[in-house]
C-alpha cells in the first residue's frame, strides 16, 4: 500500500522526480493520499512498482546477510527512502520506457495510414477543449459517423494506445476528434505527427499549466503549435485576448477567425435553463449555461460549414448538446430548492468567471465552494487575489474555502475589498459535510474546482 500511494503520486506529478520528491517529503501522510482518484496500472506503473520492489527486496537480502540484526535498523531506513527508490527506478526503467512508447506510436501511425481517408479535426487551448470537443462532436453526428476520444485521453502516449488496441473506430468512422494536452512545448506538435489534422480549433491560452512552462510566452509558442501543423483549416477564438493579440507572429497558412461580435441577442434562460442567441440570421438553442460556450459553439460551427452542413443543421445539433459532466453543469434537488453548479473540472481563471457569471442568475443566496487553482507558479498569489476581489465584488453570500496553498491569497483579494463572508475548511469533505448546516431553501452553490491529491 505504501508504495502503491508513492507511485501515485509519482503518476500525479506526471513522472517528474524532483517534483515528486519535493513533495513526498514535505506531506508525510503521503501515504493515504489516494483519495480523489486512483493509480492508472499503465506498463509504466507496472515497471516502475517491480523495479522498486526489486531493489527493496536486494538491499533487504544483502543487509540480512551482511549485517544480520543491525537488518532491522535498515530495513526501518528503506521506509523512510522509499520515495528514492521509486525515484531510482523511475530512472532506470527511463530508457526502456521511451524504445515502448516510439514502437507504441509507431504501430498506431501504421493504423491511421491506411485510414487517410478519416477527416481528423485537432482541438487545443488552455480552457474550453473538453466542452469543444463534446459540442463539435454532438455537431458533426448530426450528419457524419463520427468519433472522439473520452475521458481525459489527450496526450500522444494516450492517443496511440487507444488507436493501436481500437483500430476498427478508424474503418467505422469519417470524422475522428482528437483533443490534444500539453505540459511543454513540442507536445502538441507531437500529438500533430501522430495524428496529422485536417482542421484545427484554438480555443484560447492563458495561464493555466504556467508552473510547467514557466512562462505565458511559453504557452503561447506551445498552443499554437496545432495551427502552425494542421493541413487544412484552423480556426482561432478572437474572444481570447492572447490569441488576438499573437496569431500574426505565426506562420498560419488557412486561418479562419471567430468572435461573439458574429452573435446576436445572446440571453440567458430563466431557471438556468441554457441560452439562446443568433447566428446568421439563424435561431440557437442549447442548455450550456455560460455565455462563453457561444464561442465555442461558433468555433464548431465554422468547421461543420466547411465539411458541408448548413446552418440549420447547426442549430438543429446544438439543442442536443448535454452538460459537460462537471463543467458548469446544473444539478437541482426539488426536495431542498436548492441548485448545485459541478464545475470542478474547471480549473483556470476563465472558467472562474465564467461561474461567477451563471451563479449571477440566482434569484437565492449565492454560495461558493472552492479549494483555488494549480499550478500557476509566480502568479498563483495574482490570480488568487484577483478571484478573492472577484467574488467581493459580485457580493456572494459565502465563500467555503477548502484549506490549499491558494486559500490564503483568496482571503487577502477578498478582505481587501472589506469583504469577509468566508469560512475555511481543512478538507473538502468537511467542507460538504458542513453542507446541511449551511445549505438554505432556495440556495445555488458553485463547486469551483477541485485539485488533485498532489496539491492539498
Amino acid at each position: 500500500m505504501l508504495l502503491r500511494n508513492l507511485i501515485y503520486i509519482l503518476q500525479l506529478n506526471l513522472y517528474e522526480t524532483k517534483k515528486f520528491l519535493r513533495f513526498a517529503y514535505t506531506h508525510l501522510t503521503w501515504w493515504k493520499l489516494e483519495k480523489r482518484a486512483a493509480l492508472v496500472w499503465t506498463n509504466k506503473v507496472r515497471l516502475i512498482y517491480s523495479v522498486t520492489a526489486f531493489l527493496l527486496a536486494v538491499v533487504a537480502i544483502f543487509s540480512f546477510w551482511k549485517f544480520w540484526l543491525g537488518s532491522l535498523a535498515i530495513v526501518s531506513l528503506e521506509i523512510v527512502m522509499l520515495p528514492f527508490f521509486v525515484s531510482l527506478a523511475n530512472i532506470l526503467i527511463g530508457p526502456l520506457d521511451k524504445y515502448l512508447k516510439n514502437k507504441l506510436i509507431a504501430r498506431a501511425k501504421d493504423i491511421l495510414r491506411k485510414y487517410d481517408d478519416v477527416v481528423v479535426i485537432g482541438i487545443a487551448g488552455s480552457y474550453g477543449k473538453t466542452s469543444t470537443r463534446e459540442i463539435m462532436a454532438t455537431i458533426l453526428e448530426e450528419k457524419f459517423r463520427t468519433f472522439k476520444l473520452t475521458e481525459n485521453i489527450n496526450t500522444d502516449v494516450g492517443i496511440a494506445d487507444f488507436i493501436v488496441k481500437n483500430p476498427g473506430f478508424l474503418r467505422n468512422n469519417k470524422i475522428f476528434i482528437v483533443e490534444m494536452g500539453a505540459y511543454q512545448i513540442g507536445d502538441i506538435k507531437n500529438i500533430c505527427e501522430l495524428v496529422r489534422p485536417e482542421y484545427a480549433i484554438l480555443t484560447g491560452v492563458n495561464e493555466s499549466h504556467l508552473e510547467r512552462f514557466s512562462s505565458l510566452e511559453n504557452i503561447i509558442q506551445a498552443k499554437f503549435e496545432l495551427p502552425q501543423e494542421t493541413r487544412n483549416m484552423s480556426v482561432l477564438n478572437l474572444d481570447d485576448e492572447n490569441i488576438r493579440k499573437n496569431y500574426s507572429r505565426f506562420n498560419l497558412k488557412n486561418i479562419s477567425m471567430v468572435s461573439q461580435d458574429e452573435i446576436g441577442n445572446i440571453e440567458s434562460q430563466k431557471n438556468f435553463s441554457g441560452l439562446k442567441f443568433e447566428i446568421a440570421g439563424v435561431n440557437f438553442k442549447t442548455k450550456l449555461l455560460a455565455k462563453h460556450n457561444v464561442s465555442l459553439i461558433l468555433l464548431a460551427a465554422k468547421i461543420a460549414k466547411e465539411l458541408g452542413m448548413t446552418m440549420e443543421e447547426v442549430a438543429s445539433a446544438v439543442e442536443k448538446i448535454e452538460y459537460i459532466p462537471h463543467r458548469i453543469e446544473p444539478i437541482y434537488n426539488s426536495q431542498t430548492n436548492v441548485w448545485v453548479i459541478d464545475d470542478s473540472y474547471n480549473g483556470n481563471f476563465a472558467g472562474i468567471m465564467s461561474g461567477l457569471e451563471v451563479l449571477a442568475l440566482s434569484t437565492g443566496r449565492k454560495l461558493v465552494l472552492t479549494p483555488g487553482l494549480v499550478e500557476l507558479g509566480k502568479k498563483t498569489k495574482e490570480v488568487h487575489n484577483r478571484i478573492g476581489r472577484l467574488y467581493a465584488k459580485n457580493k456572494i453570500d459565502l465563500v467555503m474555502l477548502v484549506k490549499s496553498p491558494a486559500a490564503p491569497h483568496i482571503i487577502a483579494g477578498m478582505e481587501g475589498e472589506g469583504f469577509r463572508n468566508y469560512q475555511v475548511f481543512n478538507s473538502t469533505e468537511a467542507a460538504h459535510a458542513a453542507l446541511p448546516q449551511i445549505i438554505r431553501n432556495g440556495d445555488t452553490i458553485i463547486f469551483q474546482n477541485d485539485l488533485p491529491d498532489n496539491y492539498f
